[in-house]
């Protein structure tokens, strides 16, 4: 008796696979919908989503893709979802597949869970199984890719670090905004608006950042190469402003790493020192001062948290300093502080959105 209308559409797809240390030729069909999860086709759908993930797997080799609804209905298989043993076999002779790849799509609650089998067809053996549940569609792609990996004897930790490093081979842009506070050595504050821009490829990453708006300011162009997977080595340079307490400019150059050892969250961690710097004198003279490059003085620290493929939020924090330069000032010029000393930093919280282009 068939199991679904004559409309319903059965995939089946040739593979070759390791398993058991025998080479199998499989195939997959629809899954089962035993009840409405709010998607069309679903079944259908998730069984295309599967031979899309199989596809990607480089243990993989794909041999045949058929629609076999007519050949299917002439035999009086249409399949769906769970097959027994006499069907399997059936498909194994007509086809010359030695496993069917099967499933069933259902909600129970809140939740949709989708399960899927790989059933030897001479035997009838379940040579594997796979399953999960998920709380929104949204979810229910990835859910399948990482069930067409559990069927591959990948798990779900692995298929999630072989997706991060495949989504470091894209190229992104990245855009964002957020406020932040700002600081000196003469314990004024401010409030400041900030700027992002970053892109991103493969092999390397650039950025322009800073906070054009407050009385504390800066901007900064930085980069870095991607050697390794999940770390990368960089430089920044950049310009800090200061005008609420007499004018103080300081140009900086920091080294550091940018990484992302554990999956949606990404750091920096940059030190350096100041390039050079200028002092406003009472006199209305700019007079320029050497940097300081005092390890630790000058320094730039910033996570950020992918909440999906394009929202992530950043905390960025920052200072930079100018050390000893009172020898350097016109004679009789008293800074406003004791110390010969510039300090001054800041701290923002920046959301960013990305996009593929």
């Amino acid at each position: 008796m068939r199991r679904k209308a004559l409309a319903a559409v059965v995939l089946l797809c040739t593979l070759t696979i390791s398993v058991h240390s025998q080479e199998l030729t499989i195939g997959v069909v629809e899954f089962e919908e035993k009840n409405s999860i709010g998607l069309e086709n679903a079944g259908r759908i998730v069984a295309e989503w599967v031979v899309t993930e199989l596809k990607q797997l480089e243990s993989f080799q794909i041999a045949e893709r058929l629609l076999m609804q007519q050949v299917l209905e002439e035999q009086n298989l249409l399949l769906s979802g769970v097959i027994d043993e006499e069907q399997a076999a059936e498909i194994g002779q007509l086809y010359g597949v030695d496993a069917i790849v099967s499933g069933s799509v259902m909600r129970v609650g809140e939740k949709i869970s989708v399960t899927a089998r790989m059933v030897n067809v001479s035997t009838g053996e379940v040579l594997k199984t796979a399953a999960g549940n998920v709380d929104a569609l949204e979810e229910l792609e990835e859910l399948t890719y990482i069930l067409a990996n559990n069927l591959s004897d990948i798990s779900r930790e692995e298929f999630l670090v072989r997706a991060a490093i495949e989504e470091k081979s894209d190229h992104r842009l990245e855009i964002g905004g957020g406020v932040g506070t700002g600081w000196d050595k003469a314990d004024y504050s401010s409030l400041h608006l900030d700027a992002h821009f970053r892109y991103q490829s493969p092999l390397f990453a650039l950025w322009i950042e800073g906070a054009p708006l407050g009385s504390i300011q800066n901007v900064e162009l930085g980069g870095n190469i991607n050697p390794l997977h999940y770390l990368g080595i960089g430089a920044v340079y950049g310009r800090f402003f200061d005008n609420a307490i007499d004018y103080v400019q300081a140009d900086y150059l920091m080294f550091g790493i940018v990484g992302r050892p554990i999956l949606n969250f990404e750091f920096g961690l940059f030190f350096g020192g100041t390039t050079s710097g200028v002092i406003w004198t009472e006199t209305d003279n700019d007079v320029e001062v050497e940097g300081s490059w005092n390890f630790g003085g000058t320094y730039q620290v910033w996570l950020q948290y992918r909440m999906s493929e394009e929202y992530a939020v950043m905390l960025r924090v920052q200072g930079v300093e100018l050390l000893d330069f009172g020898d350097q000032l016109p004679v009789g010029y008293q800074y406003p502080l004791s110390e010969y000393e510039y300090r001054a930093g800041k701290f923002s919280i920046i959301f960013n959105y990305s996009f593929l282009i």
